[in-house]
């Protein structure tokens, strides 16, 4: 994975998928966590942003998916878990091959043993009782934007 640390902090490449499906988004979180994220996971050497995608989708929950288009490349400063991290995204909008049962708003695991992850289908419309990061995708998730859009974002103190 893309991924490395310095004496600074940490650097990632990710890309994450923008799953939704008759007015619901798939979301995940790490176990433990207080926030949600978008499923997704860090880009592997000399695999495209777009592959990684697919094969997450496939590998955290045997699903099947192609990629419609990307929404957005993001390039964001945060701290997690008392660590600094820089990271570029690129999200992208995605269409399942075969849909799942939803069950709204309830939890349930995916098939990656290694991995401790929740996911939940979410309505749209309950987007803003979530704790979403990062937290542009808490209006970007109504209001999809029709041409690429890169966006900068710093949530370190000073």
């Amino acid at each position: 994975m893309i991924s490395f640390d310095t004496n600074e902090g940490r650097f990632n490449l990710r890309s994450a998928a923008v799953v939704i499906h008759d007015e619901y988004v798939l979301l995940h979180q790490a176990v433990g966590d207080d926030f949600w994220v978008l499923p997704g996971a860090r880009v592997e050497f000399l695999e495209t942003s777009r592959e990684t995608v697919i094969r997450e989708l496939r590998e955290e929950l045997g699903l099947s998916c192609r990629v419609v288009r990307q929404l957005w490349h993001t390039e964001s400063f945060f701290e997690y878990n008392s660590v600094k991290v820089h990271e570029l995204a690129n999200y992208f909008l995605v269409s399942l091959t075969d849909v799942p049962k939803i069950d709204s708003e309830v939890d349930f695991n995916g098939i990656e043993e290694s991995v401790e992850l929740v996911f939940r289908w979410l309505p749209l419309d309950n987007i803003g009782d979530y704790n979403l990061l990062p937290r542009f995708l808490l209006e970007g998730l109504n209001n999809l934007p029709d041409t690429l859009k890169t966006i900068e974002i710093n949530d370190i103190s000073a």
